[in-house]
């Protein structure tokens, strides 16, 4: 998805990100990452963000061995297209808070659920089975968007998997505004990371205790990424440690 997109009028957009885009040709398959981030115009791409570097590091060597990726915020498909093609046996499983029937038909598997909800994430992982090696969260950016997120979903993140967090950048009052920070600044994602960093305890006000302690056990390491740009773009990846330890305890178990 992404903040601080701006939709382009139809006219400027290429077939391969119109909606009436019927299936993903052959040709780009396994092109490398920053060539298709350009092709399907998402804003990971260099011209924006530039979160595309930090794929390309941490991916591009994994290619041939992940298999099931997920990214929460589907917006026009482009990110998931990218991920379709460049994981040639890979499942792409993307949620989103509206129906992506154009999306869906790419073989880009697409669910409607509210990431700020466990009952929706719950549901999602019931009927896609969870367990993804790449889970990647560009969905509504608010802080306890996030942070509900994370909590809920690393322990569905396979042993030795990636959790990345994009646009932590909304955390930073000085530049954006709207996205649930408190008056103090002490609820952000990105004190949360650097609490983490500093202490390797979680705080935050949208987890159960549970969930923190699962991160806690499970977290290898965090990696905060901060670009010198205009959008002043900051991401977050957290690596899941090969052996998890003991899973959460939810109600009802």
């Amino acid at each position: 998805m992404g903040y601080c997109v701006l939709p382009a009028a139809a006219q400027d957009l290429s077939p391969l990100q119109l909606p009436s885009l019927d299936a993903l040709p052959d040709s780009l398959h396994k092109r490398p990452l920053t060539e298709l981030a350009d092709i399907f115009a998402t804003d990971k791409r260099a011209s924006w963000h530039n979160f595309i570097e930090l794929y390309d590091r941490y991916l591009t060597p994994m290619q041939d061995s992940i298999h099931r990726v997920f990214e929460i915020g589907i917006f026009n498909g482009a990110s998931h297209k990218m991920w379709k093609c460049f994981f040639d046996s890979a499942e792409i499983y993307g949620i989103d808070i509206k129906p992506k029937p154009w999306v869906e038909k790419l073989g880009i598997h697409t669910y409607i659920a509210n990431q700020a909800k466990r009952e929706d994430l719950q549901q999602f992982i019931l009927e896609s089975g969870g367990e993804f090696d790449v889970i990647i969260d560009d969905g509504g950016h608010y802080m306890n968007h996030q942070q509900i997120s994370l909590g809920y979903l690393f322990e569905h993140l396979a042993p030795g998997g990636l959790y990345i967090i994009e646009d932590v950048h909304t955390s930073l009052r000085t530049f954006y505004n709207g996205f649930g920070v408190d008056s103090t600044g002490s609820n952000t994602t990105f004190n949360m990371i650097m609490q983490y960093i500093r202490t390797e305890k979680m705080e935050s006000n949208y987890m159960t205790p549970e969930e923190k302690k699962y991160l806690e056990q499970n977290i290898e390491y965090v990696e905060l990424y901060k670009r010198k740009n205009s959008l002043h773009s900051t991401a977050c990846v957290i690596r899941k440690k090969r052996k998890s330890g003991t899973g959460i305890l939810r109600e009802g178990q």
